[in-house]
C-alpha cells in the first residue's frame, strides 16, 4: 500500500467520525443557535482538527510498507487520536446545554456543567441528554433560600442553575410578556440590519405586529428568542443582538 492511499483511508474514517459527531452535537446536543451562544464551535473545531487534519497527516509522514516499527507507528497515532477525541467529546457533552430558563426579563442558557449535583438531589431530577429543555422558573418562598440565589446570581448562577426552582414555561406568560419588548425596539438595537430582521420573520411567515422579544444570554454571544405577543410561545431564535451594547 503507498503512503498516500493509507493516508486517504485514515481520512476517509476520521471523516466519516466527525460527520457522525457534527450530527449527534448539532441535532441533539447543541441545537442551533445554542452551538454560538455557548462556545461550543471552538472546542468542535479543534476537535475536528486533531481528529481529521492531524491523524492522517500523521499517517503520510510515518507510513512506509514494510516498515519494522510502522504497527508500532500507526498504534501510538490512533491510541493518541482516540484519546484527543475522547477528551473533546467528554468536554463537549459536560458543557451540553441542557435547560434554556425564563428569568421573566430574559433567558438564560444553562450549561450540565454549571449545575451542582446537590442541586439535583434537591430537585429530584437529572439532567436532560437528548437536548436541552425550556423552562420557566420561580422566586423561592424561603427568605434564607432567595438570599442564596440572590448572592449566586452576583456571580452568574441565577434561578435558571437551581433545577428545584423550575417551573413549566407556560406559567410565566404574563410576566414574559410584561418584560418582552416590542419588534421597533430589537431594530434599533440592531442598527443596519433591519432588512435581516424583517427576513428572518418573513421567513417564518411571522408578522412584526405579532411578536415580542427577549434575551437570550450565552456564556460567549447572546442572541433573541422571538415570542408570540399574545401567548408567549417561543417562535425561534434569531441571530440579533437583544440588547443595546
Amino acid at each position: 500500500m503507498s503512503r498516500l492511499r493509507a493516508a486517504a483511508i485514515h481520512l476517509l474514517i476520521c471523516a466519516g467520525v466527525a460527520l457522525v459527531l457534527l450530527a449527534l452535537f448539532w441535532l441533539v446536543w447543541y441545537p442551533p443557535p445554542l452551538f454560538q451562544a455557548v462556545g461550543g464551535v471552538e472546542i468542535f473545531l479543534m476537535l475536528l482538527g486533531i481528529d481529521v487534519i492531524l491523524g492522517p497527516l500523521l499517517t503520510l509522514i510515518v507510513f512506509k510498507s514494510g516498515k519494522k516499527t510502522l504497527k508500532f507507528d500507526l498504534a501510538v497515532i490512533g491510541a493518541v487520536q482516540v484519546a484527543a477525541l475522547c477528551y473533546g467529546v467528554f468536554t463537549l457533552l459536560s458543557g451540553r446545554p441542557v435547560y434554556v430558563a425564563a428569568l421573566g426579563h430574559r433567558f438564560d442558557v444553562i450549561q450540565a456543567n454549571e449545575i451542582e449535583e446537590k442541586e439535583l438531589e434537591a430537585a429530584k431530577q437529572s439532567l436532560p441528554w437528548f437536548g436541552p429543555r425550556w423552562v420557566g422558573t420561580k422566586s423561592a418562598n424561603d427568605a434564607k433560600e432567595k438570599e442564596r440565589i440572590m448572592f449566586s446570581a452576583m456571580g452568574g448562577a441565577d434561578y435558571g442553575h437551581f433545577p428545584q426552582h423550575h417551573q413549566p414555561l407556560e406559567n410565566m406568560r404574563d410576566e414574559i410578556l410584561k418584560n418582552a419588548e416590542y419588534l421597533y425596539q430589537l431594530k434599533k438595537h440592531n442598527a443596519g440590519n433591519e432588512a435581516a430582521i424583517d427576513g428572518w420573520l418573513a421567513e417564518r411567515g411571522l408578522k412584526p405586529d405579532q411578536v415580542r422579544f427577549q434575551g437570550l444570554k450565552g456564556r460567549s454571544r447572546d442572541f433573541t428568542v422571538v415570542l408570540d405577543g399574545t401567548t408567549a410561545k417561543v417562535l425561534g431564535v434569531a441571530p440579533f443582538k437583544p440588547w443595546a451594547q
